[in-house]
């Protein structure tokens, strides 16, 4: 469980830092400069810092597992949880690319493909130990 927790939270790790730099200005500063409302440009910056959070936490968490600090017992329905939800994410990045135009559907499929392993080392960790 240890090995594939390790794998997760360095995958998740990465994901974190690209999301935070590249993100930042490959997709909030041309979403808050784009012609639309205040109140739109609010909530997609509220969007991304809370997606932010969530890669920060979901980080922290495969770390402190993968560590042993808590029980298994609490960290087996947390891991799960984490994996099932980058597991959605891989999908709907898939389908993303699946609609983007070719130039940037290869980096979308990359991102969707990080995401299916951060969430099958996640869900792999608790299931086979």
């Amino acid at each position: 469980m240890v090995i594939s927790l390790m794998a997760a939270a360095a995958l998740s790790a990465v994901v974190c830092g690209y999301h935070l730099v590249q993100g930042q200005k490959m997709l909030l500063t041309p979403l808050l400069r784009a012609n639309v409302g205040e109140q739109s440009k609010q909530i997609l910056r509220c969007m991304f810092h809370c997606q932010s959070v969530f890669f920060m936490t979901s980080t922290a968490i495969f770390l402190i597992c993968s560590l042993n600090v808590i029980p298994e017992m609490y960290a087996y329905s947390l891991i799960l949880f984490l994996g099932l939800n980058y597991g959605i994410f891989s999908i709907w990045q898939f389908y993303v690319a699946s609609l983007s135009p070719p130039n940037s559907s290869q980096m979308l499929s990359i991102q969707a493909l990080v995401f299916l392993l951060i969430s099958l080392f996640a869900m792999l960790g608790p299931l086979l130990s």
